[in-house]
């Protein structure tokens, strides 16, 4: 070998060594953001629409549960979160169905709203931008349809707990809190709208679960209601990624109500970025 090829040999054994020094060092970078960014937190939130006043309302609806308890149900019950409504009582109850959420409300009003409008700019200098705000650009609320209120509002109620583990989004039943009941669990024959990516591979599931309604109301009432809970791990690494599964129920019922009823549920697991 002679002494050209000899400083060759030694430059090219050189870079290597740095580019496997310098990866090595990228390596240990991510995992310390990583290990220094990683949140994974479980969501429910319940959503309800009635286009009529309900009066003597009882709801059972499911709820996360994991091992026959269910540690967001008990945060719904007694923490302190968005949109909590004060007037109704809320508890975990103990069904023929198994562990579910109760509402209890004397009444359950609609929200009806008038239509956005477009606010003008404030004036410069000015401290109270309500005041500047012409009546008829003001949104007006009513608990009845009209020309005016056209738009149902819904009530929309949820609360985030932190997970003290790395939640399994591709497995989550049987080892994670999810919606139940959960009956007759398949491979869902839909899928999404907008394909994901190739190295995005979510799968996709349908079953049947119940919800208990009782309450009084006009024969033409039309009420729906949604539930919805996610399973969620994200972290930094140069930009926000994050993996998922998400389970929601839902179900549309018509005039008064008095027992149990089936709702449709959608289950997606394995939604996102996995680093291995």
């Amino acid at each position: 070998m002679n002494r050209k090829t000899t400083i060759f040999v030694g430059f090219a054994l050189f870079v290597l060594l740095l580019l496997v020094l310098g990866s090595m060092y990228l390596e240990k970078k991510n995992e310390e953001m990583y290990d220094d960014s990683l949140m994974s937190n479980h969501e429910y939130n319940i959503i309800i629409e009635s286009n009529s006043t309900l009066q003597n309302v009882t709801l059972y609806l499911p709820v996360p549960v994991f091992e026959n308890k269910s540690e967001i149900g008990l945060e719904m019950v007694n923490g302190d979160y968005y949109n909590k409504p004060s007037n109704w009582n809320l508890s975990l109850e103990d069904t023929e169905h198994g562990l579910m959420f109760k509402i209890e409300a004397a009444e359950i009003q609609p929200v009806y709203h008038s239509l956005p409008v477009t606010v003008p700019e404030p004036e410069p200098g000015s401290k109270n931008i309500e005041d500047e705000v012409p009546e008829e650009g003001q949104i007006v609320e009513s608990n009845e349809y009209s020309e005016k209120t056209p738009v149902l509002r819904s009530i929309d109620f949820g609360t985030s707990v932190k997970a003290d583990h790395l939640i399994n989004t591709r497995f989550p039943v049987g080892n994670e809190s999810v919606l139940l009941p959960k009956n007759n669990l398949r491979e869902s024959s839909e899928g999404p709208i907008i394909p994901p990516p190739e190295h995005i591979k979510p799968a996709y599931f349908d079953y049947e679960s119940l919800v208990y309604a009782h309450y009084d109301t006009s024969p033409d009432a039309q009420v729906q209601i949604f539930v919805q809970m996610d399973g969620r791990n994200e972290w930094w690494i140069y930009g926000w990624q994050y993996n998922d599964y998400n389970d929601r129920i839902s179900i549309r019922l018509s005039g008064p109500q008095e027992g149990w009823i089936q709702a449709k549920g959608k289950l997606i697991t394995g939604d996102g970025v996995y680093r291995e």
